[in-house]
């Protein structure tokens, strides 16, 4: 299961169809913040390019942590802002063909769902308050 397609489109609808690809989703080590001293940006063209990512998320998961990220900004939102969200798009073009996979090999040993959790103890910069993240696994396929 994939949204081969609508990633192509997401890329062709924000001019990045020709960026340079990213090996990750984020900038190692990376910190955001609101209300930093650089310049505002367009918010119409951001709030659409979260947006789109955010529907990608479906099927993407290994963007949902990165999107939420930038989701956090969408009332104050800096150049840094954009630069990692275009850098998201830069990483969803070097992997348009990931996606679920569901295999029949797997359902063969039973129905197993996997939870793994981590927690970041006092990461965000603003507030120190915690980021917690999981993940489940049906069938070997991450699902949440």
């Amino acid at each position: 299961m994939h949204q081969k397609k609508y990633a192509l489109e997401v890329l062709k609808r924000y001019k990045m169809e020709e960026c340079n690809l990213a090996k990750s989703p984020i900038e190692f080590g990376l910190k955001l913040g609101a209300g930093l001293d650089e310049k505002p940006v367009d918010a119409t063209l951001f709030k659409q390019m979260v947006g789109s990512l955010r529907y990608l998320c479906h099927s993407r998961l290994d963007i949902a942590y990165v999107v939420g990220l930038v989701s956090r900004y969408m009332n104050d939102l800096r150049t840094s802002h954009m630069a990692a969200t275009k850098r998201i798009l830069r990483y969803v073009k070097g992997t348009l063909d990931y996606g679920l996979l569901f295999s029949k090999a797997n359902h063969n040993q039973g129905i197993r769902l996997i939870g793994f959790s981590d927690a970041d103890w006092s990461g965000d910069v603003e507030d120190n308050k915690n980021t917690t993240g999981y993940v489940f696994k049906l069938l070997g396929s991450t699902i949440c």
